[in-house]
């Protein structure tokens, strides 16, 4: 999330006492805290990651969403992704105390308990409405979707508790989540057929993982000090960057598969020319994004300017490239 200075005040806000609900100042406060703490620009990339492509599988098999179908379609991965984000928050409370000391939980704005349990409650939430995706137009329940839901629940609560202290392979789980948006909209409306979203979705956990370990570079001396173990950490900032690269070249083989089938897999072919744009637009994003954080890296060792261009380019810059990357995908809808 991009650090928003929302706070006027030096000093952490108390949540004891009740002094939060006096006024409103404190019902303010309140509520722009908790608009952090949801991320809506993440939020929005889950819900509507989800919706194209389902959308684009529906058109693929000429088949129409009911509105049911579409409003599960958001809500779910709304839940899920706001659930374990929310506890995230908890579980990286040591690391935000440096890096992100202004963050609703680490000032002191939100208590503790209350972001956990919320965050526990919406991950079981999103297994249950998983669940229930198609039950309306078929009278059954989606055991395929639902229990996919739950394998990421299990993820998403393994990278909170330790994936996130032990390297490469936390990176990973939040890279699994995030590559699974696509393939779990496709899975959640045609259960029966799992090779749909499985390219994009392939190509997404690949970027999405030099993404994490990008991000995790940015946060070093946070993370050093919370004692996290993350590839950044163990390897090195310079030569964590150098893995990152490494998978954000995966994605450019990867991605097209489910236009052109270049490897001749015999993969569903879902999208077609405008999705190929988007993509390749999201693969030269990726590329000089690196390479503007590298140049910082290498020119300077200043720690507030790293970081600055870690956040901008890494964690924001990426991020506004994927939504224009699902917003060429929405677009594939009507082609």
């Amino acid at each position: 999330m991009i650090p928003i200075n929302i706070l006027p005040q030096e000093k952490p806000l108390s949540n004891k006492g009740g002094s939060l609900f006096s006024g409103t100042m404190g019902l303010k406060t309140l509520v722009i805290a908790w608009v952090r703490m949801i991320r809506p620009p993440i939020l929005f990339l889950c819900s509507f990651g989800a919706v194209v492509s389902a959308l684009n599988c529906a058109v693929y098999n000429h088949v129409d969403l009911t509105i049911s179908q579409l409003i599960l379609l958001i809500l779910t991965p709304a839940f899920l992704s706001t659930g374990t984000m929310l506890h995230n928050d908890i579980t990286d409370l040591e690391s935000d105390r440096v890096n992100r000391p202004k963050k609703p939980v680490p000032a002191g704005i939100l208590k503790e308990k209350t972001v956990y349990y919320l965050g526990i409650f919406l991950m079981v939430a999103s297994i249950f409405l998983g669940s229930l995706i198609n039950y309306q137009e078929t009278g059954q329940i989606n055991w395929v979707c639902g229990s996919f839901t739950f394998i990421l629940v299990i993820i998403g609560l393994y990278y909170n508790y330790y994936g996130k202290h032990h390297g490469l392979f936390g990176h990973m789980a939040v890279a699994f989540g995030v590559g699974a948006i696509p393939y779990w909209g496709g899975l959640a409306v045609f259960p029966g057929q799992p090779l749909l979203m499985l390219p994009l979705g392939l190509a997404i956990f690949f970027l999405e993982t030099g993404r994490e370990i990008m991000v995790s570079a940015g946060d070093y001396n946070g993370d050093l000090k919370a004692g996290f173990r993350t590839v950044p950490v163990r390897y090195g900032r310079k030569r964590s960057m150098y893995i990152a690269l490494f998978f954000y070249l995966l994605f450019i083989p990867i991605f097209p598969l489910s236009a052109f089938d270049w490897a001749g897999l015999h993969l569903p072919q879902i999208f077609g020319t405008v999705y190929l744009i988007g993509g390749i637009i999201l693969a030269t994003g990726l590329l000089l994004t690196w390479l503007l954080t590298y140049i910082v890296v290498i020119r300077t060792n200043d720690e507030n300017k790293i970081w600055t261009a870690f956040e901008r380019y890494e964690r924001t810059g990426t991020r506004v490239m994927i939504i224009v990357f699902q917003l060429f995908i929405l677009i594939e809808v009507f082609f």
